[in-house]
């Protein structure tokens, strides 16, 4: 049996638990970024075992990766699993990605979400640290669980209220919180391109120097997390938050 885990990730968290899944899989495989099939119309899937990790943005799962789901093309019948990496509310994000699944006429049998330090809203550095210790014995046991092929088990909110809320956050996040306008440098910006190279989306463009957003932003706020300096800035909102990045996960990585 063969296995193959696809992620998206901005701080590394995704990432970094992928890596720790596949190596406690039973079906042996790889793990690939998702975002790189952005401009790919299809995406072949022949492996027995699929995962697909990501974390959870306004409650649900990242257009990216919704984008992503509806461009697989099943050459097997793979069994299918996801975790959503989240800062404590996972919403009805691995919900949402079942109904995404269905529509290709597949079954996502087990859903995980796990808690880890989060992209936007600020998480204290002792629950930050908390919760990376705590991974380290979650994720195994996510994996045992994978390798028994659990299936209907899906975790998070699958109610009216929890669509509802995440509609509403995710359009004051995506049309006020992260308008291409409230992404600026300040003059701290030394020109690294650290910014444009972690991006997954390829949003960013370094233009006399200096980093300018494009029009395509996944709301995963590498740019920010991973400047060097400090330079990047998304609005007021954002002033007093604190950057974090797996302490696993490198630039390179990235």
């Amino acid at each position: 049996m063969r296995s193959k885990i696809y992620y998206f990730s901005g701080t590394g968290n995704s990432l970094a638990v992928s890596r720790k899944l596949a190596a406690g899989l039973s079906a042996k495989g790889s793990i690939v970024s998702l975002a790189q099939y952005e401009n790919q119309e299809t995406v072949d899937v022949d492996t027995d075992v699929l995962g697909i990790v990501f974390p959870v943005y306004f409650m649900t799962i990242p257009d990216v990766v919704a984008s992503f789901v509806k461009k697989l093309n099943f050459m097997k019948d793979p069994y299918i699993f996801a975790v959503a990496t989240c800062n404590g509310a996972p919403g009805h994000s691995l919900f949402t990605l079942s109904k995404c699944l269905n529509k290709k006429g597949k079954t996502l049998s087990s859903g995980f979400a796990l808690d880890m330090p989060g992209n936007a809203i600020v998480t204290p550095p002792e629950i930050e640290e908390e919760r990376l210790k705590k991974s380290e014995t979650v994720i195994p046991e996510i994996s045992r669980l994978i390798n028994e092929q659990l299936k209907n088990h899906l975790e998070g909110a699958d109610s009216l209220s929890a669509h509802f809320k995440s509609r509403v956050i995710s359009t004051l996040g995506k049309n006020i919180m992260f308008q291409q306008t409230r992404f600026t440098t300040a003059n701290e910006c030394v020109g690294c391109g650290i910014c444009k190279r972690v991006c997954p989306v390829k949003n960013i463009e370094i233009v006399e120097g200096r980093p300018v957003w494009q029009d395509h932003c996944s709301q995963c706020l590498a740019c920010f997390h991973w400047c060097p300096v400090k330079a990047v800035s998304v609005g007021k909102t954002f002033s007093q938050r604190h950057q974090y990045h797996h302490p696993e996960i490198s630039v390179r990585d990235m």
